[in-house]
């Protein structure tokens, strides 16, 4: 027992003498053991980390690898759009009404290749049958709108979908039925002036929206009725159709400019269908029009219409005419 250190405190731990310093030597051979390791035994520890560090990279990059792999080789999921879209073709082909209910949209129209217009009620209790069903659509989307369209032949049918707070729902559908020999557009005497719809209309709309992209439409008519190529461009977007009754073809932006280049070199001028009567839809950034229109000497027809808000000002999308038989 060390001097000056009671038996119960050498059992308690509390005596700082009782603990027997190590020699000089064996802390020197302690030292030497954690802190003067042998280059040798160095260097092979240091290979040994390099192997583990190397083999956990190369795994690690292999595992990478299989995950960005399996991500990018996997489809792209439907959008919701066209999925409700598929939906509705199957709920109008085997007549489920309850599922229709759930996709139509409060202010939905249905227009057949006839020109027969039913209301959203009216397509509920007779269920027609869409055309084209089986064909795969071309969608366009612009923000909460998707565009959809089938063709088959001459049969041409556009479904229109809105993005609404309950999710999607289909605002339009329509087809087009073209002839087979196009019909020359109705001429005017050059001293005719375009005043419906060149500069005013039957129809006030209500939104600024709405305002804004009829200022347009009419602009375009004057460029049509004057032969006005230089107005008529920017207010045209380039994916414009132009799909009508009376035409054996859809009309792209540079079908039209070709047809008003060629009747003002010939001093043909043609004259604008006249408005009847019109509905419009303000979805944001599109707005949607359909219009009873009338040509010069020939039946009416309705006018699907739709515009977009590029560069600051309204342009054209699409125009979607089917003639009125009865």
């Amino acid at each position: 027992m060390s001097r000056g250190c009671g038996s119960n405190a050498m059992a308690n731990g509390l005596c700082l003498s009782a603990f027997k310093r190590p020699s000089t030597r064996r802390r020197q051979r302690r030292l030497s053991f954690f802190f003067f390791t042998p280059r040798a035994s160095l260097q092979k520890q240091n290979m040994n980390r390099s192997i583990t560090y190397s083999g956990a990279l190369l795994a690690f990059s292999f595992l990478w690898m299989l995950c960005v792999t399996s991500s990018f080789g996997r489809p792209a999921d439907t959008p919701p759009g066209l999925r409700a879209d598929r939906a509705f073709l199957e709920a109008s082909t085997k007549a489920d009404r309850s599922t229709l209910d759930s996709l139509l949209d409060r202010q939905f129209t249905w227009i057949d290749a006839n020109g027969k217009s039913l209301t959203r009620t009216q397509v509920l209790e007779n269920l027609p049958k869409p055309a084209n069903a089986d064909v795969e659509p071309q969608v366009r989307l612009y923000s909460n709108v998707a565009v959809a369209r089938a063709s088959s032949g001459r049969l041409y049918v556009l479904r229109i979908w809105v993005h609404r707070e309950a999710g999607w729902r289909v605002v339009l559908y329509q087809e087009v039925q073209q002839v087979e020999k196009p019909e020359p557009p109705p001429s005017r005497s050059s001293s005719g002036d375009c005043e419906n719809p060149c500069k005013s209309i039957p129809f006030q709309p209500e939104t600024q929206s709405e305002k804004e992209a009829i200022t347009s439409w009419q602009g375009v008519m004057r460029a049509m009725a004057n032969n006005d190529a230089d107005a008529y461009v920017p207010l045209i977007a380039d994916e414009f159709t132009a799909t009508d009754t009376h035409h054996d073809r859809p009309y792209t932006k540079a079908d039209r400019l070709a047809q008003i280049k060629k009747q003002k070199v010939a001093g043909a001028r043609s004259a604008p269908p006249e408005l009847i009567s019109a509905r419009m839809f303000d979805f944001g950034e599109t707005v949607m029009m359909i219009a009873r229109e009338q040509r010069p000497g020939a039946k009416s027809y309705f006018n699907t219409r739709m515009w977009v808000m590029r560069g600051g000002r309204w342009q054209m999308l699409f125009s979607f005419n089917t003639r009125i038989a009865e």
